[in-house]
């Protein structure tokens, strides 16, 4: 196959009717803002090329065309007429003032015909087939200058394997017409996630001969390095989060025995003093989740940043271990009626508590349900303190793994980065159901939070599990992934 390009170099042309994403996409594989983009026709006039992926002294390159204009019928037919239908076209001289259609039409052939290895066609994939009559037009065209083309489903909304699936099927059915069209897949331009990526190399290499061959496929293996690199610096930051909150804690007050009995009784007073610990730990977890979020978005390319505001919810999501000093446990034992026998002992021994496991017996009257009530724990003598709870923590998972996957999927050419108000619930129930599935692991990892944590050991435990997490979500979602996450 003739190309002007070098050896060591892939070329590929992305080439598409006029506003249909392709700058968008150019600057989500590219992940910089390259060209202009805006909701009108032919935003992109002259065709300039991206160095896409460099290893070594080899590169692949892709080209931002103009896009095909709307008059392309009349086009065709007279292309249909010529004996030599690309030479006609490449020399016919149209105004780029007075037919900014033809013209746009007539540079994009030309980048397909001197420089272009592979083509890369994108489709709107938010209609079907049968009503954009252009595409056959457009890709009739591109046949006469007989390079090979890979069809891209663009537009395809929520990410979502069943209706991908059914999308390129229809399509690659309408398209099998078309010698040229050696695949139709999907890549959209805003939710594509990066596990498809590399694809697009993969299946040029399919189309190439030789030594193109060969580059092409050294040229994936470095574009699939770099984004699994992406993929560990974002389990790093999410795992320092994880293990920023599984070792905050708050000390609570040293009191005296008549204190504490007080405070056991006054509701008041706990409200008060619990609404100053909530208050402080959550500014603590809202400022670090919105730095992590901020670090995410920077590690894929991305420009803008997250408010990542944490709801705020009760009391019960604090656990809190209070010393119980046996002084305390002799007078409550003496004073309160209806004691169950060897309460004292147990609470001595760390054996009961207040709001998480064992009930037994009313303590002071109503101080028991206010204990309840509010999330207290009575047990671990020697630490006076308050941390996250195990099913607070299980949920700042699940938040961080979504907020993980939204920025992940989203598209450089949708503009800045902001919280997204609604992620595909398919993402959640896939997530709740392996948090779920393990609850173990992530309760042992919860216990190895607190004030005697080895943050060094518990952050390589996180990134362990964080990883396998992650890896089976996306496996879940695109099934042709699962090797990516065998690589470290």
């Amino acid at each position: 196959m003739a190309s002007t390009a070098a050896d060591n170099e892939i070329v590929l042309s992305l080439i598409s009717h006029t506003n249909v994403g392709k700058t968008a996409l150019a600057r989500t594989l590219l992940r910089e803002d390259v060209g202009e983009v805006a909701d009108s026709a032919h935003v992109t006039i002259i065709p300039e090329a991206y160095p896409l992926i460099e290893k070594d002294d080899l590169v692949a390159r892709i080209w931002d065309t103009p896009g095909f204009g709307s008059n392309l019928a009349k086009l065709a037919r007279r292309l249909r007429a010529s004996e030599n239908p690309v030479g006609w076209i490449l020399h016919q001289v149209w105004d780029r003032a007075a037919d900014k259609s033809l013209w746009c039409s007539q540079e994009a052939i030309r980048n397909v015909q001197s420089d272009a290895d592979v083509v890369l066609y994108l489709v709107d994939a938010s209609q079907p087939p049968e009503s954009l009559s252009y595409v056959d037009l457009e890709i009739e065209v591109i046949e006469w200058i007989k390079k090979p083309v890979l069809v891209f489903l663009n537009q395809t909304g929520e990410p979502n394997a069943e209706k991908e699936r059914k999308n390129e099927s229809a399509w690659r059915e309408h398209l099998a017409k078309f010698e040229i069209v050696k695949s139709v897949s999907t890549l959209d331009a805003f939710t594509r996630s990066w596990t498809q990526e590399h694809h697009i190399l993969e299946k040029a290499a399919e189309v190439l001969e030789g030594r193109k061959h060969k580059v092409a496929l050294k040229l994936r293996d470095a574009w699939i390095e770099r984004n699994v690199e992406i993929l560990n610096n974002a389990v790093g930051a999410i795992s320092d989060l994880a293990c920023f909150s599984l070792t905050d804690t708050e000390p609570l007050p040293e009191r005296g025995l008549v204190d504490k009995l007080t405070q056991l009784v006054n509701r008041r007073e706990r409200n008060k003093e619990l609404e100053q610990i909530q208050t402080r730990m959550y500014e603590r977890l809202a400022e670090r989740t919105s730095k992590t979020v901020n670090e995410l978005i920077s590690i894929h390319g991305l420009d803008g940043q997250t408010a990542s505001a944490l709801s705020k919810v009760s009391r019960e999501e604090f656990a809190v271990k209070r010393n119980v000093e046996e002084s305390i446990l002799a007078t409550i034992g003496g004073a309160a009626s209806g004691l169950v026998g060897g309460l004292s002992a147990d609470l001595i021994s760390g054996g009961m508590t207040f709001g998480g496991g064992a009930i037994v017996g009313m303590l002071l009257g109503g101080a028991t349900t206010f204990a309840l009530a509010y999330g207290f724990n009575l047990t671990q003598a020697g630490q006076n303190m308050v941390r996250w709870t195990e099913n607070h923590f299980r949920s700042q998972v699940q938040a961080i793994v979504m907020l993980y996957l939204a920025v992940s999927h989203f598209g450089r050419g949708r503009g800045s980065w902001q919280d997204p108000v609604n992620n595909p619930a398919k993402w959640e129930a896939i997530l709740k159901e392996e948090l779920a599935e393990n609850a173990e692991v992530w309760n042992k990892l919860w216990k190895k939070g607190g004030l005697d944590s080895d943050p060094v050991k518990l952050k390589r435990d996180l990134e362990k599990e964080f990883r396998k997490l992650i890896g089976t979500v996306f496996v879940q979602l695109y099934p042709d992934s699962a090797s990516l996450f065998d690589r470290k």
